[in-house]
């Protein structure tokens, strides 16, 4: 998602979100959202997007 469109769907400013997602990839020692995706999906917390009901899809 885009900080666009997270900020429309929590109803804050776009600018807060980018301040957000810099401070949550700063604290996690990442240097963008792939990276985080990649942490995440390592981390169990997503799938890998082909389908199916597994346990560690967006828990």
């Amino acid at each position: 998602m885009s900080n666009h469109e997270i900020a429309r769907s929590l109803s804050l400013a776009e600018g807060a979100v980018k301040a957000y997602v810099s401070a949550i990839l700063l604290k996690l020692g990442l240097n963008n959202r792939v990276q985080a995706a990649i942490l995440a999906y390592e981390a169990g917390l997503v799938d890998d997007g082909c389908g199916g009901a597994s346990p560690g899809r967006l828990r």
